[in-house]
Protein backbone atom coordinates (compact mmCIF):
# COMPACT_ATOMS: atom_id res chain seq x y z
CA UNK A 1 0.00 0.00 0.00
CA UNK A 2 1.59 2.83 -0.66
CA UNK A 3 -0.08 6.77 0.05
CA UNK A 4 1.30 10.12 -0.42
CA UNK A 5 0.18 13.35 1.18
CA UNK A 6 1.32 16.68 0.06
CA UNK A 7 0.89 20.30 1.54
CA UNK A 8 -0.53 18.89 4.75
CA UNK A 9 2.16 19.67 7.13
CA UNK A 10 2.24 16.74 9.46
CA UNK A 11 4.42 16.34 12.12
CA UNK A 12 5.48 13.12 11.07
CA UNK A 13 7.26 12.04 14.87
CA UNK A 14 3.67 12.23 16.06
CA UNK A 15 2.56 10.20 13.69
CA UNK A 16 4.68 7.58 13.99
CA UNK A 17 3.72 7.70 17.48
CA UNK A 18 0.48 7.22 17.36
CA UNK A 19 0.73 4.50 14.63
CA UNK A 20 3.28 2.72 17.29
CA UNK A 21 0.63 2.91 19.76
CA UNK A 22 -2.03 1.57 17.19
CA UNK A 23 0.13 -1.60 17.03
CA UNK A 24 1.32 -1.67 20.80
CA UNK A 25 -2.67 -1.54 21.58
CA UNK A 26 -3.13 -4.76 18.87
CA UNK A 27 -0.24 -6.57 20.72
CA UNK A 28 2.17 -6.39 18.24
CA UNK A 29 5.90 -5.80 19.12
CA UNK A 30 7.28 -2.72 17.41
CA UNK A 31 10.99 -1.37 16.45
CA UNK A 32 11.40 2.26 15.42
CA UNK A 33 14.15 2.85 13.09
CA UNK A 34 15.02 6.45 12.14
CA UNK A 35 16.91 7.79 9.36
CA UNK A 36 17.34 11.46 8.07
CA UNK A 37 14.43 11.68 5.59
CA UNK A 38 12.85 8.29 6.18
CA UNK A 39 10.54 7.26 9.58
CA UNK A 40 10.33 2.94 9.83
CA UNK A 41 8.53 0.47 12.16
CA UNK A 42 8.65 -2.76 11.45
CA UNK A 43 6.01 -4.59 13.45
CA UNK A 44 6.08 -8.28 14.46
CA UNK A 45 2.72 -9.97 14.50
CA UNK A 46 2.15 -12.56 17.12
CA UNK A 47 1.23 -16.25 15.59
CA UNK A 48 2.10 -14.95 11.86
CA UNK A 49 4.93 -15.89 9.73
CA UNK A 50 5.10 -12.29 7.95
CA UNK A 51 6.23 -8.85 9.68
CA UNK A 52 4.91 -5.88 8.44
CA UNK A 53 6.89 -2.91 7.37
CA UNK A 54 5.69 0.55 7.30
CA UNK A 55 8.40 3.04 5.69
CA UNK A 56 7.66 7.13 6.40
CA UNK A 57 9.66 9.53 3.36
CA UNK A 58 10.18 12.90 3.43
CA UNK A 59 9.22 16.38 4.84
CA UNK A 60 5.65 17.41 7.04
CA UNK A 61 4.37 19.36 3.77
CA UNK A 62 5.32 16.14 0.95
CA UNK A 63 5.31 12.98 2.76
CA UNK A 64 4.68 9.19 1.79
CA UNK A 65 3.70 5.93 3.69
CA UNK A 66 4.53 2.66 2.24
CA UNK A 67 3.46 -0.26 3.77
CA UNK A 68 4.48 -4.03 2.84
CA UNK A 69 4.29 -7.45 4.30
CA UNK A 70 8.00 -8.86 4.46
CA UNK A 71 7.74 -12.32 3.83
CA UNK A 72 9.95 -14.78 6.24
CA UNK A 73 11.56 -11.64 8.16
CA UNK A 74 10.37 -13.02 11.41
CA UNK A 75 9.47 -16.45 10.53
CA UNK A 76 10.35 -19.62 12.08
CA UNK A 77 8.83 -22.06 9.28
CA UNK A 78 12.32 -23.31 8.18
CA UNK A 79 10.40 -26.62 6.60
CA UNK A 80 7.44 -25.09 5.36
CA UNK A 81 8.44 -25.70 1.70
CA UNK A 82 9.54 -29.13 2.35
CA UNK A 83 6.11 -29.98 3.92
CA UNK A 84 4.26 -28.44 1.75
CA UNK A 85 6.20 -31.13 -0.57
CA UNK A 86 4.16 -33.77 1.41
CA UNK A 87 0.65 -33.32 0.65
CA UNK A 88 0.69 -30.32 2.83
CA UNK A 89 -3.13 -28.73 2.37
CA UNK A 90 -2.74 -27.75 5.67
CA UNK A 91 -0.40 -24.77 4.82
CA UNK A 92 -2.45 -23.98 1.76
CA UNK A 93 -5.52 -23.57 4.11
CA UNK A 94 -3.31 -21.63 6.26
CA UNK A 95 -1.82 -19.26 2.87
CA UNK A 96 -5.69 -18.16 2.22
CA UNK A 97 -6.05 -17.48 5.62
CA UNK A 98 -3.28 -15.32 6.05
CA UNK A 99 -3.85 -13.08 3.08
CA UNK A 100 -7.35 -12.84 4.13
CA UNK A 101 -5.89 -11.96 7.50
CA UNK A 102 -3.19 -9.12 5.94
CA UNK A 103 -5.84 -8.02 3.19
CA UNK A 104 -8.47 -7.07 6.51
CA UNK A 105 -4.96 -5.88 8.73
CA UNK A 106 -4.18 -3.51 5.45
CA UNK A 107 -7.81 -1.72 5.54
CA UNK A 108 -8.12 -1.32 8.79
CA UNK A 109 -4.14 0.20 8.64
CA UNK A 110 -5.01 2.32 5.89
CA UNK A 111 -8.01 3.98 7.69
CA UNK A 112 -6.20 4.58 10.38
CA UNK A 113 -3.27 6.52 8.64
CA UNK A 114 -5.88 8.51 6.80
CA UNK A 115 -7.68 9.41 9.73
CA UNK A 116 -4.31 10.31 11.62
CA UNK A 117 -2.84 12.47 9.35
CA UNK A 118 -6.27 14.28 8.61
CA UNK A 119 -6.31 15.04 12.61
CA UNK A 120 -2.49 15.85 12.17
CA UNK A 121 -3.12 18.55 9.13
CA UNK A 122 -1.12 21.75 10.16
CA UNK A 123 0.49 20.27 13.34
CA UNK A 124 4.09 20.50 12.82
CA UNK A 125 5.20 24.24 13.89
Amino acid sequence: MYMRYVGDNVDLDLLVSYLKKYFEEKKYKVEEIREEGKRSLLCRIPNFSKGLEIVIEGDPKDFSISTSFEPGRFSSLFLYGLFSLFGGGIFVLNEVKSKEFMSALEKDLKFFIERAVSLLINSKR
